[in-house]
């Protein structure tokens, strides 16, 4: 039959209660905690839904715990871990407690009213606990609050899984690349920004680049994605601020239909006018496109009323007058020129690849070296190497091999970086490890010292006490049965901590 423990709000593991079954100690981290009067049931409950990200779930059910219990002190301990948003994550052998929400929202620790509670109703062993732990909160809170009082705005969001790294979450990073590298946007990739900041920081970090970016890309590109709890509540809060922002944030979902249906994305995200399928040949390009025209918006040329009217005998100054057009940035007038030197040569392969650059908003054909992808599917582009001269054909082939070749460099740059970071994050970790073992095994020595000490000296007191002359048979027998009860609890001992003595 199901034991129901409570469940320790830290670490997971199990709580047994004393004899008194008023307090009780996790047999995973040793934490002590009080025990609850409540139903341990809905404790446990709680902490999985706060653990999960769901912390509006937990909050309203630790609020109908505390009105079935209202003297009880875990049941406010909960709410109030609910309230902060708190969540122990692990790193090495330590936990940290982190906040999920916005600290500068919320009044001070001390002064809320769920910890005033429970110190109330707690017995004064508990007391004593809260306090410790409520310091530990606060240095994290602290941490939080600095933090959330930075003034960094960022262009967009790529949102990334919680500890992914930047070989784990390929596709993010180079969507990184891409806006940082390419077009000179600040961009938040947590593999990226995050990776030498400890879990407190991590946590608030993302929080204020949620409420601080205008573009926010939100991939779920498999089924874990989709119920990723991070993932989820991440996109909530920043779905929760573009609602208040009047337009002025945006989001975009991304989803490979190759692995999972877009409808298996969140239903906030659903409903998008934009969504993207990374699955496509022109991701990366249509995406570049969107973010790009809202945030360098393009001064929308004035096309002339009396444009003039296309013949074969202007066709000349029209593409002049078209390629002096690209050059000021006039790309939308440019491409009107085109279309009517279209109408005058439908064979004119100037005319598309001038169209071609009309689109990538590009001011020579030299520039087309530049674009982030080749353009070898573009209708335009085909168009032009259809209708082109040998010599034509010849530098329009030229100009996109020289992308080929750009990418290919600049994905061997990027593995050889890669390579390169990982390298020297197995060899950090490599050094904490072995410094932890040192640590762990001195650890193991001082322990085992602690334990021999006493037990030789009593040795050492029961064979000098045998070697006196005078001693009753019936003494001597004792003193022998304990000698041989403290040699074996010695080599007992010695056979435990084995390890300590390589």
């Amino acid at each position: 039959m199901y034991d129901n423990k409570l469940v320790c709000g830290i670490c997971g593991g199990s709580i047994n209660a004393d004899e008194s079954n008023s307090f009780g100690t996790c047999i995973g981290c040793g934490h002590s905690s009080a025990y609850p009067k409540a139903d341990i049931k809905k404790i446990n409950r709680i902490t999985y839904l706060r653990n999960s990200f769901r912390f509006n779930e937990a909050a309203k059910m630790a609020s109908e715990l505390v009105e079935s219990h209202p003297d009880d002190s875990e049941a406010y301990w909960t709410l109030l871990l609910c309230e902060y948003g708190i969540q122990y994550v692990r790193e090495g052998s330590s936990r940290y407690p982190v906040c999920r929400k916005d600290v500068s929202e919320l009044v001070s620790l001390r002064e809320s009213n769920s910890f005033k509670k429970a110190l109330s109703y707690a017995t004064e062993e508990a007391v004593k606990n809260y306090e410790e732990l409520a310091a530990s909160l606060e240095d994290s809170i602290n941490i939080s609050l600095n933090i959330m009082k930075q003034d960094k705005e960022y262009d967009v969001f790529v949102l990334s899984p919680e500890n992914s790294t930047v070989d784990s979450d390929f596709d993010g990073d180079k969507i990184y690349l891409r806006f940082t590298a390419n077009l000179g946007f600040s961009v938040f990739f947590g593999p990226e920004v995050l990776k030498d900041m400890d879990p407190v920081e991590k946590a608030a970090q993302t929080l204020y680049a949620l409420k601080h970016s205008r573009i926010f890309l939100a991939p779920f590109r498999n089924i874990h994605d989709t119920y990723n709890g991070f993932l989820e509540y991440a996109t909530e809060i920043f779905c929760e601020e573009a609602a208040d922002s009047k337009g002025k944030k945006q989001v975009f979902p991304v989803f490979d239909s190759t692995a999972i249906n877009f409808q298996q994305i969140p239903e906030k995200l659903v409903w998008c006018d934009d969504i993207f399928d990374c699955s496509e040949d022109d991701f990366m390009r249509e995406l570049s496109e969107k973010i790009e025209g809202i945030l360098k918006p393009e001064v929308a040329a004035i096309v002339p009323d009396s444009l003039v009217t296309a013949t074969a005998a202007n066709k000349e100054n029209l593409v002049k007058r078209a390629y002096m057009f690209l050059e000021d940035g006039e790309f939308e007038t440019a491409d009107s020129y085109f279309d009517k030197i279209l109408d005058i040569d439908i064979e004119d392969s100037r005319a598309y690849i001038g169209k071609l650059l009309a689109e990538c908003r590009i001011r020579t054909e030299e520039e087309i070296k530049t674009l982030p992808q080749t353009v070898t599917d573009d209708k335009n582009f085909k168009k032009a190497l259809r209708f082109a001269t040998p010599e034509q054909k010849k530098h329009y082939e030229e100009l996109n091999n020289a992308i080929v070749s750009r990418i290919e460099e600049e994905r061997r740059e990027i593995a050889e970086q890669h390579a390169k970071l990982k390298a020297e994050r197995e060899e950090k970790e490599a050094i904490e490890r072995a410094r932890r073992a040192r640590q762990e095994k001195e650890e193991r020595k001082q322990q085992f010292q602690r334990r021999r000490d006493p037990m030789r000296n009593t040795l050492l007191e029961v064979q000098a006490e045998l070697n006196k002359t005078f001693i009753t048979p019936k003494r001597r027998a004792e003193l022998k049965e304990q000698e041989e009860t403290l040699k074996k609890n010695l080599k007992e001992l010695e056979e435990q901590f084995k390890d300590i003595f390589d």
